[in-house]
C-alpha cells in the first residue's frame, strides 16, 4: 500500500480535500495542519510537497514515491522544500531569517517552493511576526504548511492568514487497520493501539527488540505479582530497571502492565471477551474467576496512581516496589 492510499485510510476527509486541490491546482498558499500526535499531519505534508514535484505524477496517484523527487523529498533533501523545526524548545527568529533568505532566492529546480514547519506553536512572537509578510504577500509558487497540536498557542494573525485543516484521532480500529497495512501482524497491531494513538510511534515498537524484551518482562512482572513465577521484587531490580531506566520508557511499561489489568478486567465483566493480549489469555481468566471486579479496579487504580508519581522526584525503582508490595495486599 502506497502512502497515498495508507494516508486516505487513516484520514479520509483530509485527503479528499487535498487531493481534489492538488487536481485542480487550486491549492491555497497556506495551511495549519491541526491535530494530535500520531495522527499524519507530517506524512501528509510530505505528500502535498511530492505531489508538486512528482516526475511520475498520475491522475490518481498524485505522488509516486518512488521517483528521484519524490525520495529526495521524503529523505529531506530536496532544494526546493525547506522544513522549519525548534531548535530547542522554540523556532527562533535566526531560524526564520535564514528561512527568508533561502525563500528570496529563485527556486533552485522550478518556480515551485514549499514551507513546512513542524511544531508551529513552539515559534517565538519575533519569529511568527517575521513570518507574517510571506503569508500577507505571498509568492506565486509559494506554499506554506504550519503544523500544530496546539493551534490556539499560534498567533491570530497568523491563523487568520491560514486555511485549518484538522485532523481527527484515530479510533483503534483504524490505527490497526492502517499497522496491518504496514506490514504488523494484528496481534502486535492490536497491543500497540492500545497504548499509542500515533502510527509513526507503533512502527518504532517494530524496530529492534526493545518492545519485545519489555512485553515479556512486564508479563514476568505480572506473574510474580500473582505468585506464578519469580519473586516481583527480584523482577524489578534484575529486568524491569535495566530496561526501564528513562521516565518515559517506564511510563510505557506501566501501561503495558496496565493492558494486562484491562484485559483482566473485561475478562471479568464478559468471559467471551478477546483479550488484546492473546497470548495471556488463558492466565488472565484465571485470573478472572480468582479476583473480584473490586480487586481487579482496585489493581488498575494502584498502577494509575503510580504513573501519575513519574513526574516527581520518586525514586523510580522504590515506586515499582512500593507498587508491587500495595497490589499484594503487604
Amino acid at each position: 500500500m502506497g502512502l497515498q492510499d495508507e494516508l486516505t485510510m487513516m484520514q479520509p476527509v483530509v485527503m479528499k480535500i487535498f487531493s481534489k486541490s492538488v487536481r485542480e491546482n487550486r491549492l491555497s498558499h497556506g495551511y495549519l495542519l491541526e491535530g494530535s500526535r500520531g495522527t499524519g499531519k507530517k506524512r501528509t505534508a510530505l505528500w502535498l510537497a511530492q505531489s508538486l514535484f512528482c516526475l511520475e505524477r498520475t491522475e490518481t496517484n498524485l505522488a509516486c514515491g518512488e521517483c528521484a523527487n519524490c525520495i529526495r523529498i521524503a529523505s529531506h533533501n530536496h532544494p526546493d522544500v525547506h522544513l522549519l523545526e525548534p531548535d530547542g524548545a522554540s523556532i527562533k527568529i535566526d531560524q526564520v531569517r535564514a528561512l527568508k533568505q533561502e525563500l528570496s532566492k529563485r527556486g533552485m529546480e522550478s518556480d515551485q517552493k514549499v514551507v513546512i514547519i513542524y511544531d508551529a506553536e513552539k515559534m517565538t512572537v519575533q519569529s511568527a511576526n517575521s513570518l507574517l509578510k510571506f503569508i500577507e504577500e505571498p509568492e506565486g509558487g509559494l506554499l506554506l504548511l504550519f503544523l500544530t497540536t496546539n493551534p490556539g498557542q499560534i498567533l491570530p494573525t497568523i491563523q487568520s492568514r491560514l486555511q485549518p485543516v484538522t485532523f481527527k484521532s484515530l479510533t483503534f480500529d483504524s490505527l490497526v487497520a492502517s499497522l496491518t497495512a504496514a506490514g504488523i501482524s494484528e496481534q502486535k497491531a492490536r497491543i500497540y493501539a492500545s497504548i499509542t494513538g500515533s502510527v509513526e510511534e507503533a512502527k518504532t515498537f517494530e524496530e529492534g527488540d526493545w518492545f519485545s524484551d519489555a512485553r515479556n518482562v512486564v508479563i514476568k512482572l505480572y506473574e510474580g505479582i500473582h505468585h506464578q513465577g519469580t519473586s516481583p521484587l527480584i523482577i524489578i531490580q534484575e529486568s524491569w530497571m535495566p530496561l526501564f531506566k528513562e521516565k518515559d520508557k517506564m511510563a510505557l511499561g506501566l501501561e503495558l502492565l496496565l493492558l494486562l489489568y484491562r484485559d483482566r478486567l473485561h475478562l471479568t465483566l464478559d468471559e467471551n471477551y478477546e483479550p488484546i493480549c492473546t497470548a495471556q489469555k488463558e492466565m488472565l481468566g484465571q485470573e478472572a474467576l480468582r479476583k473480584s471486579l473490586s480487586e481487579t479496579t482496585g489493581e488498575i487504580e494502584k498502577i494509575l496512581a503510580a504513573k501519575s508519581k513519574l513526574d516527581s522526584n520518586m525514586n523510580t525503582q522504590l515506586l515499582m516496589e512500593q507498587l508491587v508490595l500495595e497490589i499484594q495486599g503487604r
